[in-house]
C-alpha cells in the first residue's frame, strides 16, 4: 500500500512483539511514563500499523537470528512508512539487527556472546545518550549471539560495551535508533532514564495517559486487527482473563465474537445442590 501522510500523529507508541520473554515489559515500562504503549505482533501487517498511526514504534527483542529461514520481520513497505511519516524507530537487541540488516548493514554471530550484566561506555554525547558524558560507563543487561559488525550508511556507534561489541546505534536524520541490550530490565540500572530520554527528549512524546484509556484504546487496537468482515473463535474458560477479553473484542466487534466454551480439567465440580438450582 502507498502510505499516507498523517495529518496529525497521534501519541501512540507501539511496539512490535519478535517474542522476547521482556517485550510486555517495555510496554508496562512506557506506560509508567504515562505514555499510551501497544503491542501487536511483530509480523502484523503494514495496514494494522498505519491503522493506529504511531508516533513512535519499537521492535522488540527475540530468541531468533536474523540469518534463521523464517525468521520474523517488519512487513514490506515498513521502512518507507516510518521515513515517510517521520515515525521514531527503536530497535532493541534483535530489533536492532533487523534494522540493521534490513537497512544495508551486516549482521553476524558475535565471536563473544554477550548474556547477563554488562558494562558499556558511551562514545556519543547526543541523541540517545544527549544526558551523558563521552567516557560515561553504566551497566546494562544483554541477551545475544549475533552482532552489527557494518552499520548501514548514515549510522553510527554511540555506545560499546566493556568486549568492544556495538551496544547503541543511531541515525538522527532518519531517525532510527538502536540498543543491544534490555533497557526495560531492571538489570539495565540506567534503562528507564534512556527510555525517558528518548521518549520525551527525541520523540517528542507527551505524557498525559491514565489507565481509564485502556478500554477506548484495545477496541481501537481490535479494530485494527480484525477485518471488517472477518470472525473470531475466543476459547472461554470462566476465568477473569478470557471472560475479560472476550468482554472487550465483543465490544469491539460484537456478534462477529464466537466464544467456545474450554474445560481446562481444573474447575471447581458443581454440585447436584447446585445444579438443581
Amino acid at each position: 500500500m502507498e502510505p499516507q501522510t498523517q495529518a496529525k500523529k497521534s501519541n501512540l507508541v507501539l511496539i512490535l512483539d519478535y517474542g522476547s520473554q521482556y517485550t510486555h515489559l517495555i510496554t508496562r515500562r512506557i506506560r509508567s511514563l504515562s505514555v499510551f504503549s501497544l503491542c501487536i505482533n511483530g509480523t502484523s501487517s503494514l495496514d494494522s500499523i498505519t491503522e493506529l498511526n504511531p508516533r513512535v514504534i519499537i521492535l522488540s527483542g527475540g530468541p531468533h537470528s536474523v540469518h534463521a529461514d523464517g525468521a520474523p520481520c517488519f512487513p514490506s513497505g515498513f521502512i518507507e512508512y516510518v521515513e515517510s511519516q517521520g515515525i521514531h524507530v527503536l530497535g532493541i537487541c534483535y530489533g536492532l539487527q533487523l534494522l540493521v540488516q534490513n537497512l544495508g548493514g551486516v549482521v553476524k554471530v558475535g565471536e563473544k556472546h554477550e548474556y547477563g550484566r554488562m558494562e558499556i561506555e558511551v562514545q556519543k554525547n547526543y541523541g540517545l545518550f544527549g544526558n551523558k558524558q563521552i567516557g560515561d560507563k553504566q551497566v546494562v543487561w544483554m541477551s545475544h549471539g549475533d552482532e552489527a559488525v557494518k552499520l548501514p550508511e548514515g549510522f553510527e556507534v554511540v555506545a560499546r560495551s566493556n568486549q568492544g561489541a556495538v551496544a547503541a546505534i543511531e541515525n538522527r536524520e532518519k531517525k532510527f535508533y538502536g540498543l543491544q541490550y534490555h533497557p526495560e530490565v531492571t538489570h539495565s540500572v540506567e534503562g528507564m532514564e534512556t527510555l525517558r530520554h528518548f521518549l520525551f527528549d527525541i520523540c517528542g512524546v507527551t505524557a498525559g495517559w491514565n489507565m481509564e484509556d485502556v478500554l477506548e484504546e484495545e477496541i481501537k487496537v481490535i479494530k485494527a486487527l480484525v477485518g471488517p468482515e472477518d470472525h473470531v473463535i475466543c476459547a472461554l474458560s470462566g476465568g477473569v482473563d478470557s471472560t475479560v477479553a472476550a468482554t472487550v473484542v465483543h465490544k469491539a466487534i460484537g456478534d462477529r465474537l464466537h466464544c467456545v466454551f474450554v474445560d481446562n480439567g481444573l474447575l471447581r465440580q458443581v454440585s447436584s445442590l447446585a445444579t438443581s438450582l
